[in-house]
Parts: C-alpha cells; sequence; structure tokens
C-alpha cells in the first residue's frame, strides 16, 4: 500500500496502478472472488476468523489494538482502567492493518487481498471487498460503510453496493519526503463526508483531483483542491484541517466552506474522539521530532517537551499515545529512529508517563460527545 511506501506505517500497500476493480464478495479467501448479495457484508459467510478472543469484550470500554511491550502479538487491549489494562483477543500474524469497527467488531487485511469484517463475540466473519493493487482503507463512524484505495481506483462500499467513486491520476516517478508526503483517507466523525488527501498522485483536477472530500452517502463530490497534504478531521460538525507544503493550515466546512487557520507544519496530526484536540508531530532542530497540540476551539498550539517523540494516537479524550525516538544519520533521509521507548501524555495534567503499548494502531471508541 502507498502508506507503506511512504514508510508512515498505517496501512501499508503498494503504488497505485491501474487494475481490474475487486468485487463485494461472500466466497472463500480466494483471488476469484465474485460480487454477491448484501448479506455478504453481514452475515458470518466470510474465511475463518484470524482474531480469537479468550474474554468477553466489555460493551462500552476503552478498547486500544496495538503491540504490548515484550510482546510482537498484535491484541485487542481493555484500558478502561489503565492501571489494570488486559488483553481480551489476539490477531494471527496474517491479519493486517487491523482497525475497529465498533466495539464489538474489528477490520483487517489478507495476503488474500481481502477487507475482512471480524466479530468478536461470535468469530463470524464476513468479506467486505477484494481488490487487486491494495491501497489505503477506513470504516464510517457507525460500521455501515467502509472507503478503500485500490491501486488508482477510489471505492465506496455499502451494503452490497461497491462503487468507484474517483480514479486517481498517474503517480510520478519521484522521492519521496515523510515529512510532506502523505495519504489520508477517512470518514468525517459525523458520517456524512469522506476524504482522500494524498501527494503521490498529481496532475487531477475535480473529479480526479489528488484531494478530495465527498459525501458518504453517495460518493458525490463536494469539494476538491490540489498541492495540499496531512489532512485530518476534527469537531462535530465535521471539519477538514489540512495543510499546503509551506505549512499553512487550511480548514474545510460544510457550511462556510475554506478558511485559513495558522501556520504550523505539522505532521500526520491525528484528532481526538471528542474532536476539541489535534496532536501531530512537528521537526524540531536537534534532529529528532517533536509532539504538538493544536486547540480547534482556540486555534492555537502548545508543545510537549522535551523533543525526540513522533507517530501520536489518542486513546482517549485526554490521553495521547506517542513513541520515542533518536538521531540516525544512516538512516534514510537522516530521518530520526525509534528509541524503543513509548509514552503516554496527559493533555490535562501535562505530564507524561513511559508506556506498556509498544505500538498502537487504533482506539476505540473513535468518535465521542462533542468536546467543544
Amino acid at each position: 500500500m502507498v502508506i507503506a511506501v511512504l514508510v508512515l506505517g498505517a496501512c501499508g500497500g503498494s503504488t497505485p496502478t491501474a487494475h481490474t476493480s475487486p468485487t463485494i464478495s461472500s466466497a472463500p479467501a480466494t483471488a476469484s472472488a465474485t460480487a454477491s448479495s448484501s448479506a455478504s457484508s453481514t452475515t458470518g459467510s466470510g474465511p475463518t476468523t484470524l482474531v480469537h478472543c479468550a474474554t468477553p469484550v466489555p460493551a462500552d470500554d476503552n478498547l486500544v489494538i496495538g503491540t504490548v511491550v515484550g510482546d510482537p502479538t498484535v491484541v485487542v487491549r481493555d484500558i478502561q482502567d489503565p492501571a489494570n489494562a488486559k488483553n481480551l483477543c489476539t490477531f494471527d500474524s496474517a491479519a493486517q492493518a487491523p482497525v475497529f469497527v465498533n466495539g464489538g467488531a474489528v477490520a483487517y487485511e489478507t495476503a488474500s487481498h481481502q477487507i475482512i469484517r471480524a466479530d468478536l463475540a461470535s468469530g463470524s466473519t464476513s468479506i467486505v471487498a477484494t481488490y487487486g493493487a491494495g491501497g489505503q482503507y477506513a470504516v464510517s463512524p457507525d460500521g455501515s460503510s467502509f472507503t478503500y484505495t485500490d491501486g488508482a481506483a477510489w471505492h465506496l462500499v455499502k451494503g452490497s453496493s461497491n462503487k468507484v467513486v474517483s480514479t486517481l491520476p498517474p503517480v510520478p516517478g519521484r522521492g519521496v519526503d515523510p515529512t510532506q508526503d502523505d495519504l489520508y483517507l477517512s470518514f468525517s466523525p459525523d458520517g456524512n463526508y469522506v476524504a482522500l488527501f494524498q501527494t503521490l498522485a498529481t496532475g487531477g483536477s475535480g473529479e480526479t483531483a489528488q484531494d478530495q472530500i465527498r459525501k458518504a452517502s453517495d460518493g458525490s463530490l463536494v469539494y476538491s483542491t490540489s498541492g495540499m497534504t496531512m489532512a485530518v478531521w476534527a469537531s462535530v460538525p465535521s471539519r477538514l484541517f489540512f495543510r499546503d507544503m509551506s505549512g499553512n493550515v487550511h480548514r474545510w466546512d460544510p457550511s462556510s466552506g475554506l478558511s485559513s487557520m495558522t501556520s504550523l507544519k505539522w505532521i500526520r496530526p491525528r484528532s481526538s474522539p471528542d474532536g476539541r484536540w489535534i496532536a501531530y508531530t512537528f521537526p524540531t532542530t536537534s534532529g529528532v521530532d517533536g509532539v504538538g497540540f493544536y486547540s480547534v476551539q482556540s486555534n492555537a498550539q502548545q508543545n510537549t517537551t522535551p523533543p525526540g517523540r513522533s507517530g501520536v494516537v489518542f486513546l482517549t479524550n485526554d490521553l495521547v499515545w506517542y513513541s520515542g525516538e533518536k538521531p540516525c544519520s544512516t538512516c534514510f533521509g537522516g530521518q530520526p529512529t525509534a528509541s524503543g521507548v513509548t509514552y503516554i501524555y496527559s493533555i490535562s495534567g501535562a505530564s507524561e508517563i513511559t508506556s506498556r503499548l509498544a505500538s498502537v494502531s487504533d482506539a476505540w471508541p473513535r468518535v465521542t460527545a462533542p468536546g467543544l
């Protein structure tokens, strides 16, 4: 997937290329899966599950998908009581890029080029889509819709419908800048819109622009632009924040349109579940990155200290996980490398502790009541 090419660590995959569109399927995990009825996305008709729960997953608890220090196994971990966090489920190593669909179900990709939805309680699965070239994927806040890129094609999946909403322009041959290049694909917190902002496929406009916002209901285009990067949804009603290559942050609002916000060269921004904060990585003069927080309400930012932190993920509205890093003169592009230590930061307490979570790929709930 494009994200793997960018070394961004999200979902992984290959550079977009033209290909045959994938299909919704209820068949076992085979390369010849064909279209089927809407039952394929709601019944347990898929392949054997790759996630196994030894303990029931409590309703409404705060959950994460990640790994614990000293064990590479990807788990679903209950952090409702952080002092007594516990693993509930484990993923087989064949499950790639797992995310939450809701508090009782997950999605993941397989080596057979399928996106799978798996129920944690029953173990039943269904095939959301089978793809060819691979790409990024995301799940709507209510878990009813999926979106993904498959080579040059951007798909929207609702029930049995799998619609190509846009075909991206070609990817020119060039190097990659980890501080500028990005692929962001995500539904808005209210579920009304879906955005694809990316920097690799360039040259299109309008329906084929490199940066687009579409209605989640039917995939119709509502806004497009180009030359932007590092996007993130925040706030309810949903607003999309993104910046240009110079660091000028813009905000798209479905009612008021485009606004200029501030100057901030953020990298891989992520929003809190209540939409109040955007956490991000930023470069420092010391050769390592730092972590900062942008207040959506006040249009102001603050930074944590010391530098040497990156890769933010919100665990709750207050707690943010990130990893430590150190300088590396022999690494790609002179980029910093992981220090082997991870942290959890409390925004309200302005304090940092070391974390037992070695990595975090997703957290639940992804959206809570607005904090604005």
